[in-house]
């Protein structure tokens, strides 16, 4: 053990015996599993929407990624296993048990209700089976790389959508999204530097604007990992190349949310270097960070023009604050203001969402549906305050983990990692009042990343804490 608040490594945690025993290295060589290949499916599944006459199966596709998630938990749990979990599960297991009761709401959709519950365990699944499929900080290596080069590949399909749209632009556009507003891609349409139209490009989605999400994560990423330590000069370069492509693609979506929050993980990677004590690191990052979203803006700008100009200018010529309380925020009021004192225990499961779309009961008059924008609001009406605070607690714990391993770790290079998922776990919180992140592929994988950190540290780590402190726990 050595210093205040840090982990220690044990003596032989590298002897070949440790990771043997694992099955992590088989005669030498990097073991490549489940892990790497379900971050991969998450990313990269919707590929199969581009292939034609998808659309008759756009439900099978859209859903197989959240099956394979609960699946792998019934995998992983199987046989006994000793080793221990990340202390999110429990406040989440608790969670179930309030979704179970709110089923029992006389207003509750049972159907649709059932189907909530069964996806958001698949949602919350990985935070179970990652930890006992991750256990050393090779393999984490790997799922993080895997991240990144996935996000990178939708980031760059997003812009040679809106260079070469007859050919990399989804042949069917969602079907479902089609029939609920038939003007939905001329709507989400724009004028390009050039005078052509463009589509807000779609990445590997079959949604306009889909390639903000992976934009978001390859601007992050790519930032994040091309300022670790010990990095070649080359693999900075192709780390910040790619940045600078998600941050462009990012922009062409018009998506201002989510370029607000990319361009906001700059400050907050700068903040947590500064945190650890690294000045000049901090100094560079904030430096870097600036750079990419300047440089990303400038691409954009030359093939979209005037109209991501005109998007964009309200970040600047107004206060962005103001900007999102006349948006979004109006939707933080409404369920502050009327939802809260409505519901404060639940409006009963099944009543928002894709659930209620598939499975709703329409005959159930008196409990019509209730139209959800952010997460907030869809918290409030499965269980109430109660869920706030114990999917908060769950969300809380997990920060507290990563952020302690980020300061306190006596390695350099596990307080890389640790910032850089912190950096993603903050972001992908704050963006719960923009959308209601923990029931898409989002929450997935923030669970994702929080199972495989505790996995890789915990089995190899032994947690020291000053009382003052409190113990460290996922």
């Amino acid at each position: 053990m050595s210093g205040r608040g840090r982990y220690a490594l044990p003596h032989d945690w590298h002897s070949f015996d440790a990771y043997a025993a694992d099955g992590i290295i088989v005669a030498g060589k990097r073991e490549w599993g489940w892990p790497e290949i379900f971050i991969a499916i998450q990313l990269l599944w919707n590929l199969v929407l581009f292939l034609p006459g998808a659309q008759a199966y756009r439900t099978i596709v859209r859903g197989t990624p959240y099956v394979l998630s609960g699946v792998a938990l019934v995998y992983y749990f199987r046989q006994r296993n000793e080793q221990s979990l990340p202390a999110s599960t429990t406040w989440l297991t608790v969670s179930f048990g309030l979704l179970l009761l709110n089923l029992l709401h006389e207003t509750a959709h049972w159907m649709a209700g059932g189907a909530q519950i069964v996806f958001q365990l698949c949602i919350t699944a990985p935070v179970f089976w990652m930890a006992r499929a991750v256990r050393t900080e090779e393999r984490f290596h790997q799922v993080l790389w895997v991240f990144f080069a996935a996000s990178a590949i939708g980031a760059t399909v997003g812009i040679l959508q809106v260079y070469f749209p007859a050919t990399f632009l989804p042949p069917e556009f969602s079907a479902l999204a089609q029939s609920l507003n038939p003007n939905l891609v001329q709507s989400l349409t724009y004028v390009g530097a050039n005078g052509r139209e463009i589509v807000r490009p779609p990445g590997l989605s079959d949604l306009p604007g889909g390639a903000a999400v992976s934009g978001m994560m390859t601007m992050i990423l790519g930032l994040t990992l091309a300022l670790g330590s010990d990095r070649r000069w080359w693999i900075r370069a192709c780390c910040f190349a790619a940045a600078v492509a998600g941050m462009t693609a990012l922009y062409l979506t018009h998506v201002r949310s989510l370029t607000m929050v990319a361009a906001g993980s700059v400050a907050l990677f700068a903040v947590l270097r500064l945190r650890q004590g690294r000045t000049a690191e901090g100094t560079l990052s904030l430096a870097a960070g600036v750079a990419l979203v300047v440089g990303g803006y400038v691409w954009a700008r030359a093939v979209g023009g005037d109209a991501v100009t005109d998007r964009f200018s309200g970040l600047t010529d107004e206060s962005a604050l103001r900007m999102f309380s006349e948006q979004r925020g109006m939707f933080i009021r409404y369920t502050l203001s009327e939802l809260l004192y409505e519901f404060p225990f639940g409006a009963g499961l099944g009543r928002w969402g894709m659930m209620h779309v598939y499975f709703g009961d329409p005959t159930l008059w008196q409990a019509p549906p209730i139209h959800v924008e952010i997460q907030l609001t869809g918290w409030l009406l499965d269980g109430g305050i109660p869920l706030w605070l114990l999917y908060g607690g769950a969300l809380a714990v997990a920060v507290r983990y990563t952020y302690n391993l980020a300061v306190y770790a006596a390695s350099k290079t596990w307080q890389d990692v640790a910032v850089i998922v912190l950096c993603l776990q903050l972001i992908l919180i704050a963006l719960c009042m923009t959308g209601p992140v923990f029931n898409t592929q989002l929450g997935i994988m923030f669970w994702a990343i929080t199972g495989a950190l505790y996995g890789a540290t915990h089995r190899h780590h032994e947690p020291m804490w000053d009382p003052r402190d409190g113990p460290l726990h996922a």
